[in-house]
């Protein structure tokens, strides 16, 4: 895939986000197929999952196969998260699931095998107002992300 406009980028990502109906008690990692239409709706099959979305990205060759066959690949997993805490903070050491200000999320990382990413938080108290991010991915999951891509466009 060639690399995308930002703008169109970003209708894709939301398109994705409203496509999948938020659940925040997945129980596992789910990965999916995201093929998008000249009008930029997309279309989504699910294509692998998994208690650990590491485990599926990271050992499972059968999903790095399935990278040529989509536009995208889409990631979805639900877990804690907390507001960032100050040092002096007396709940600074406390994983989120166990900070008292906790919140259920859900995120979606798409990619595309340009290496474009657009993500997506989706807390469950606040529905109507998903948090987007365009190309700023960064961490193990993005890095474990952007391996798995380029493992399948080597294939």
């Amino acid at each position: 895939m060639k690399t995308i406009d930002n703008d169109i980028l970003e209708i894709i990502t939301a398109n994705i986000q409203h496509s999948l109906d938020p659940n925040f008690d997945m129980g596992q990692a789910i990965a999916y197929g995201v093929l998008v239409n000249k009008d930029l709706t997309v279309q989504m099959e699910q294509i692998a999952s998994n208690g650990d979305i590491y485990d599926m990205i990271c050992n499972n060759p059968a999903l790095s196969s399935q990278v040529k066959n989509y536009d995208f690949l889409t990631f979805a997993t639900c877990g804690w998260a907390a507001p960032i805490a100050e040092d002096n903070d007396e709940n600074s050491d406390l994983p989120p699931s166990q900070h008292p200000e906790k919140r259920r999320v859900r995120l979606l990382v798409s990619a595309n095998t340009a290496l474009q990413f657009g993500s997506s938080i989706t807390f469950n108290d606040d529905l109507e107002n998903p948090v987007y991010d365009y190309g700023n991915a960064k961490g193990s999951l993005a890095e474990a992300i952007e391996d798995l891509i380029k493992q399948g466009i080597e294939d």
